[in-house]
């Protein structure tokens, strides 16, 4: 970090410049901060719980992370990034083979795996997106399977006590999960109580768990755990996602995809 804010005494000062950082990094470290700002690492611990108590970051072993972009509804989302989820989409559907049992979780970037199926090969895709649900309406190759449940207009799915019952009948062989955020301490996250319950649940029983995850949900935090990236079988991340957090997620040893 640089040296030009060194000094900064007011509290509100370096509110402003470690909200900077986390928008910049998605993680911030107290001693470094301490030692940028000139002053002490309590000053700072003490900073962070203030921001954590905003809602600016989520407090971590050493410093904190940002907390997900991603708190909008489905309906204002599936219109955002399109062509970079269509990207990731791309380098998804290469990961399937005929034959399959494939889940599809919710989410905009797995509505973008829905159209990306090939044409040519047949699967048997189960889903608890009623958007997802719709964009496969229409292809014959597929056999699909649509969960009940109470809907969530925030998120577009069925959730809740019929949905994990019908889940608990299926062992996909394959499952896109929808993610909020990632992180290689905090694990894969979600800002919903009942999604959360819902994908961890999704996780335990699918044989293989694939997320693709745009660049701004990397190393941020959600309110709820869904499972540890040690869970995750294949991250597909984006060509240009930032080298340092590719570099901390390959670290952590998840099999990282670069789509494109």
């Amino acid at each position: 970090m640089s040296k030009e804010r060194s000094g900064a005494s007011q509290p509100s000062d370096r509110h402003q410049y470690i909200r900077q950082q986390l928008r910049l990094h998605g993680r911030v470290y107290a001693g470094e901060l301490a030692a940028t700002l000139g002053v002490s690492e309590d000053s700072i611990r003490r900073d962070l719980r203030e921001l954590a108590a905003d809602g600016a970051c989520q407090r971590v072993y050493g410093g904190a992370i940002a907390l997900t972009p991603n708190r909008h509804g489905f309906q204002q989302r599936r219109h955002e990034n399109t062509e970079r989820k269509a990207r990731l989409a791309a380098a998804a559907v290469r990961l399937l083979r005929p034959g399959q049992f494939v889940f599809l979780d919710g989410g905009t970037t797995n509505l973008e795996i829905a159209r990306a199926l090939p044409e040519q090969l047949a699967l048997t895709v189960a889903t608890n997106s009623i958007p997802i649900a719709a964009a496969l309406f229409g292809q014959k190759q597929l056999s699909v399977l649509v969960l009940g449940g109470s809907l969530n207009h925030q998120s577009g799915d069925a959730l809740g006590t019929v949905a994990t019952r019908m889940l608990d009948t299926m062992r996909p062989d394959i499952c896109f999960l929808g993610t909020c955020s990632v992180d290689c301490e905090l694990g894969v996250g979600t800002v919903l109580a009942d999604e959360a319950s819902f994908k961890r649940q999704l996780v335990e029983q699918c044989g293989h768990t694939v997320l693709a995850v745009t660049n701004e949900k990397l190393e941020t935090a959600s309110p709820f755990i869904v499972a540890p990236l040690s869970d995750i079988g294949t991250l597909i991340v984006e060509p240009d996602a930032d080298p340092a957090r590719r570099a901390h997620l390959a670290a952590s040893g998840v099999p990282l995809l670069v789509a494109g």
